[in-house]
């Protein structure tokens, strides 16, 4: 049924165009929150179709208030903005489009007004307070930087003839060649002689991370296979996990707590909005049902004339 904010219906068709924009998000959360995948099913569908209603009838009340505001947006500050999207607005009306913008101004405004302030700057002992609260979250995890001689198995070289490519090529650093060397000229993956940087575990395949994890520094493996073909690696450097100084990470976690406080201010502002508002669902129109038409009486049989 059609949803009546302050005045302004809000259609089926603007649900379901809302729907469709929130439908890839929506997907995402349930992945990412839920165990299952209702995303598809009708439940799922329904409440997406709540969250499609509820942003409409909040964008409305945050657009009334900003009509109502006793401001006056820059002719100048219009027409600058027009200036640089008129090419895309194709062959919508000059009008339209600069009172679309005008809007858009007065809501950032609006929202500035009242969110950004509410929001404030988190004091230093907040800032303190939740850098202990999450030090688990304050780490840099263990890295390693390794590099790799590599001999894929693919159409011209089967498992058996990498295997025996790699190995070769592990036996002729015995023979006082450089890893270097060997990864620049003879490796299938040869850039940077072979040189993966830093990584931290999961950024590896699991094949890879297990052997190159438990090296020395300065050691070279055994021949090891991974779902890329056969490999040697050298360790170059190993970094235990580390926490990271307050200092460093004081910036993020104001900017965390900020965003917090701007997420909490809007919800405040749009529920006082709401209060405020009058909403009203209309019921849909029903046709109106035929009436059935009696059935008509059979004609009575005349009489049979007499002979």
């Amino acid at each position: 049924m059609p949803t009546i904010v302050n005045g302004q219906r809000i259609e089926h068709a603007e649900i379901d165009a809302e729907v469709e924009r929130l439908r890839p998000h929506y997907e995402n959360y349930v992945r990412e929150n839920e165990a299952g995948d209702d995303a598809g099913d009708d439940a799922g569908d329904g409440r997406l179709r709540e969250w499609a209603k509820e942003n409409l009838i909040e964008r409305v009340l945050i657009q009334h208030a900003a009509r109502e505001m006793d401001a006056e947006v820059p002719a100048e500050q219009i027409d600058e903005a027009y200036e640089q999207i008129k090419d895309r607005a194709g062959d919508a009306p000059a009008e339209l489009v600069k009172a679309d913008i005008e809007l858009q101004m007065r809501v950032e405004r609006l929202m500035a007004e009242n969110v950004e302030a509410a929001a404030g700057e988190p004091e230093a002992e907040e800032l303190r307070a939740y850098y202990e609260e999450h030090r688990d979250e304050m780490v840099v995890p263990e890295q390693v930087r390794a590099s790799h001689i590599v001999k894929h198995v693919h159409a011209e070289a089967d498992k058996k003839s990498a295997y025996e490519a790699a190995l070769d090529l592990r036996m002729r650093l015995e023979e006082g060649l450089t890893f270097e060397e060997l990864a620049s000229q003879d490796s299938d993956c040869p850039e940077n002689a072979g040189d993966l940087g830093l990584f931290a575990r999961g950024q590896m395949v699991q094949e890879f991370e297990d052997v190159v994890f438990g090296l020395r520094v300065g050691e070279v493996s055994d021949v090891f296979e991974t779902p890329f073909g056969y490999h040697v690696a050298k360790l170059y450097e190993h970094r235990a996990e580390r926490q990271v100084p307050f200092e460093q990470v004081r910036d993020r976690i104001a900017e965390e707590i900020r965003s917090r406080r701007r997420q909490e201010a809007a919800e405040a502002f749009v529920d006082s909005l709401r209060e405020k508002a009058t909403i009203e669902e209309e019921a849909d129109s029903e046709p109106e049902a035929e009436a059935e038409a009696e059935p008509e009486a059979a004609p009575a049989a005349e009489p049979a004339q007499g002979d």
